[in-house]
């Protein structure tokens, strides 16, 4: 089995010796005398066939099998032998591996079956090497599994290596190792589309729930943080008044937006549609900033049927760009939708409510506004243990003005005498078109005294206020007005509108242009008032 190796010679003592054979006929002993060893040559024979046929049962195996046999020199380390299917394997012929050392050969250069590993095997007899890349005559490269033994033939140490090829193994292994990774990332995606939609159905059901447009920036500022974690933004609401955009909503760690820009100062907005920046260096960028952002961002303006609500800006974070980064643009769409959505119903349902509790021709608000509002405010007062004032108000010779110029100029006095009453009353006062020509305002916190300083302070402007219908000039008008005060002139809504109903009756029974404070426990004398029933009224300001 090994050329350059001679094989010991097995004796077997039962065999004739030459030797033996000559000192029998020394000794003058016959052929008959001679002994014959015990089963003859018959079974020499017999175990000379069966040690061959041992030998090609070997050698076949050795030259089938299908995996590479390297045998060794156990104590050289040099190989002697190498079956077809290694040489087949590594592309090498027979004549360039027999004769060298393991390590000498190109495929198994710098790899664990090194000289080191050499020592090793012959000392403990037995190595395995579960993945060795090997790299064949051509070039190319090989994963094999190496095992080595070492045991003894007719006393001679022969190392034997049995070399596997796991290469389509290991590139099955490593496709499903690719596959499962790509899984992995699918369902650790997966996860976070999952959390996402768990966060914008949150954003969504809190919005859904707000009743005004600012509990709708505090949830925007609230979930935004935990959506875009980890990134900057803000939500900018296009004032209808000044048409400037105004920061209403900010999340992250750094506020770098101008607190309000115009519809120029966004690339977004100009455009009409989502603009985003990668690269700050070589992209358009947004003048809003207070500073040019190190990272990209994008701008995603909220329209809705055509109206432009605002502008959703969304400020990246270079340190935090990854895996979930293809996902950041769909999310901002996502959110975008959601709160256009919602801020759009907000709108709608505050102008459907500002109708249904504002007269539509002087702005005011009307009657049933004010059955809603005064219940409450007298409760207040009353807990408050503040005064609260009642004022009905007419304008005299509303009807024939209307009658004389019609309607158009009555629709235009209308809407001065309210533009009147906003611009000289405070801001908590509730002034309401009660019907007609008549008005009625809610004073809170305001005595008898301060209620007819205001009233006079109306009163004498609106005198002297010239009625104008587009050029032509229609004359002066005048009012009459009542005032009634809890507790004094009642408790309830009812008895405050009764009372103060009452007494400018009586300030138009007096000669009208005149204020009266309703009076129950005294007893005046009106020029103009011949009822019995008349109510006990003061004259404050009747000429």
């Amino acid at each position: 089995m090994f050329k350059n190796k001679s094989k010991p010679v097995i004796e077997d003592s039962s065999l004739p010796n030459p030797r033996n054979e000559s000192e029998a006929y020394s000794n003058n002993q016959s052929l008959d005398e001679i002994t014959l060893p015990k089963g003859g040559f018959i079974d020499h024979e017999s175990k000379q066939i069966t040690l061959e046929e041992s030998e090609v049962r070997y050698r076949r195996l050795f030259e089938t099998a299908k995996d590479g046999i390297l045998i060794l020199d156990g104590d050289t380390g040099w190989i002697t032998d190498a079956n077809p299917f290694l040489q087949d394997l590594l592309g090498y012929s027979k004549d360039e591996l027999i004769g060298k050392a393991l390590w000498e050969i190109g495929p198994v250069k710098n790899i664990p079956a090194s000289q080191e590993a050499m020592r090793q095997l012959q000392d403990n007899e037995y190595i395995r090497y579960e993945d060795i890349p090997l790299e064949t005559k051509a070039g190319e490269r090989r994963q094999v599994e190496f095992v080595s033994n070492v045991y003894l033939v007719n006393g001679w140490r022969v190392i034997q290596c049995n070399i596997r090829d796991i290469t389509a193994r290991k590139r099955a292994e490593s496709l499903a190792q690719a596959a499962n990774e790509e899984l992995l990332a699918l369902v650790d995606e997966l996860q976070w589309r999952d959390r996402e939609m768990q966060l914008l159905n949150h954003m969504n059901d809190l919005l859904q729930s707000c009743v005004t447009l600012a509990e709708a920036y505090q949830v925007v500022t609230l979930t935004a943080e935990e959506i875009f974690s980890g990134h900057n933004g803000c939500l900018a609401i296009l004032n209808a008044k000044d048409q400037l955009f105004v920061v209403e909503a900010r999340w992250g760690t750094e506020a770098i937006m101008e607190p309000t820009f115009s519809l120029d100062d966004c690339w977004g907005l100009r455009r009409g549609q989502l603009h985003e920046v990668v690269d700050p260096q070589a992209g358009l960028l947004c003048r809003h900033f207070t500073h040019a952002p190190e990272a990209g961002y994008l701008c995603l303006p909220l329209t809705v049927l055509g109206e432009t609500l605002g502008v959703l800006c969304l400020i990246d974070n270079a340190a935090r760009k990854g895996k979930h980064q293809l996902s950041l643009q769909h999310l901002a769409v996502s959110v975008g939708e959601t709160i256009k959505l919602s801020l759009s119903n907000l709108k709608l349902r505050d102008e459907l409510r500002q109708q249904a509790i504002h007269d539509p021709l002087t702005g005011l608000f009307n009657r049933r506004f004010l059955d809603q509002t005064l219940p409450r405010e007298l409760n207040l007062a009353q807990r408050r243990n503040s005064p609260l004032s009642v004022v009905m108000l007419d304008l005299d010779g509303f009807k024939q003005f209307n009658d004389s110029f019609g309607h158009g100029p009555g629709d235009s006095l209308l809407r001065e005498f309210g533009r009147v009453l906003r611009e000289h009353l405070r801001k908590s006062d509730i002034s309401c078109r009660y019907g007609g020509d008549e008005f009625v305002l809610v004073l809170s916190d305001s005595s008898i005294a301060d209620t007819q300083e205001r009233l006079e302070q109306i009163r004498i402007f609106i005198r002297g206020l010239p009625i104008q219908f587009g050029e032509q000039v229609l004359g002066m008008i005048t009012l009459s007005a009542g005032i009634a005060q809890t507790p004094e002139h009642g408790t309830t809504a009812g008895e405050l509108l009764r009372a103060a109903d009452e007494a400018m009756y009586a300030a138009k029974q007096a000669g009208r242009d005149r204020i009266v404070i309703y009076q129950k426990d005294t007893t005046i004398n009106l020029p103009q008032v011949t009822e019995t029933n008349t109510p006990r009224l003061v004259d404050v300001a009747g000429e």
